[in-house]
């Protein structure tokens, strides 16, 4: 089967087929065209058994739900032991629809204690097979909107020696302390990263570059091994303590990783670099929201309107990215009212310089309390009160819309 790139952005359930005859193919390919969201992602030739496993693609890895059509004429044995088989699968919400010409009690019966949710009889018919690909993807999305889907924050600074990765810590710091949010604050840094030493944790063994290469077989176990744990309850991916070549991630891989975090944590915040040009791009895409970070000086409010301008062109959806002005004080030669003017874009939130005491805390490798009386610490903690109130507020429309799985388009190819 040739490639092509689907149209669809929002994909809640990937079909696919094993062993299928022509008519099966053609009416899944019909079907899936009639039901929005569902995509056909592709065929397998060869039935599953000990000696020939499937390798699963990451169309069907990061979908919501998926559906696998099992053509039961050409082995029906080898069809039943490939249920079995897809049943221990590494794949969200699996729905199997058995297709034979002709169909026994007995047979049906094992199909059914073998996983399989529906059995049709073939020639296959368009219509049957879009009213149960219906049923499936309404109980896909009603299990996935039942279940925690977190926020992706992603942090870049106007220009390095703002304060991008003091903000990211302590923002973390009082989602945890304060809201008892599950946070993981993921250091971005190809190499020498600061997330760790703020801290005060020893590096971890591994690092995000390296659970995107292992995209393919993420799972919570994996994740396990990977995080470090602050006391405070922050779990940390913390950047490589030494000089490292930077590992050249897809678009794909970071949607798949990102999305999977999603379902494992209350907000994930990458402490990132504008300077990453293939990576910013992915990054916009996949965040719920977009901090730009700048202090109120001449040098970093320049920067500053740059980095709005070329967000601006990445991605239309600007209504994500929030202009957070750090160190600031009373005496700043620029007010916010002129900053908004020149970057042509409001100021979220401004916070005020701390220099001393967060210096003391950097050195000791503890935040400075989220119940800290500083002017800098309540200002974090009414960002995070800000934050926790946008999020409950869009729950339920983000529910209703039945939108809130956007993944890459994916392709129709042959699999197997």
């Amino acid at each position: 089967m040739s490639a092509s790139t689907l149209q669809s952005d929002h994909v809640v359930q990937a079909v696919f087929s094993v062993c299928a005859s022509p008519d099966v193919s053609m009416a899944a390919m019909a079907a899936c065209e009639k039901v929005v969201g569902s995509a056909f992602a592709g065929e397998f030739h060869d039935y599953f058994s000990a000696d020939r496993r499937p390798q699963f693609s990451q169309t069907l890895k990061s979908a919501a739900g998926c559906v696998a059509l099992v053509d039961c004429d050409r082995d029906p044995e080898l069809a039943l032991d490939t249920m079995e088989r897809l049943r221990a699968a590494p794949l969200q919400n699996l729905s199997i629809v058995a297709f034979a010409s002709q169909v026994e009690a007995t047979y049906l019966l094992g199909a059914m204690r073998a996983g399989c949710n529906e059995f049709l009889t073939k020639p296959a018919s368009t219509e049957a097979l879009h009213d149960a690909l219906m049923r499936f993807q309404s109980a896909h999305l009603a299990d996935s909107v039942s279940k925690s889907f977190g926020r992706v924050i992603c942090f870049f600074g106007a220009k390095g020696g703002v304060g991008t990765t003091t903000l990211a810590v302590h923002l973390a710091n009082n989602l945890v302390r304060r809201h008892r949010k599950r946070t993981l604050l993921i250091d971005h840094r190809h190499e020498l990263g600061h997330v760790a030493l703020y801290l005060g944790l020893k590096d971890g063994q591994y690092h995000f570059d390296e659970l995107v290469r292992n995209a393919d077989r993420l799972d919570a176990d994996l994740l396990n091994g990977f995080v470090v744990r602050h006391s405070s309850g922050i779990e940390v991916l913390s950047s490589p303590d030494g000089c490292a070549p930077e590992h050249q991630s897809n678009p794909e891989e970071i949607q798949v990783v990102l999305n999977f975090l999603r379902t494992q944590y209350d907000y994930v915040i990458l402490d990132s670099f504008m300077g990453y040009k293939e990576l910013v791009p992915p990054l916009l895409h996949a965040s719920d929201e977009v901090i730009l970070v700048s202090t109120p000086d001449v040098a970093a409010l320049r920067d500053l309107a740059r980095r709005v301008e070329h967000i601006s062109l990445i991605d239309n959806n600007t209504s994500k990215v929030r202009i957070v002005i750090n160190r600031s004080t009373s005496d700043d030669a620029v007010s916010a009212e002129q900053i908004e003017a020149a970057v042509r874009f409001p100021v979220w939130i401004a916070i005020p310089n701390n220099y001393a005491d967060l210096l003391r805390a950097i050195n000791a490798g503890e935040p400075i309390a989220a119940q800290h009386r500083s002017a800098f610490a309540q200002q974090i903690s009414k960002w995070a009160d800000r934050l926790i109130s946008a999020t409950t507020a869009q729950v339920e429309p983000r529910a209703a819309a039945k939108n809130r799985f956007s993944f890459w388009p994916m392709k129709r190819e042959t699999i197997a």
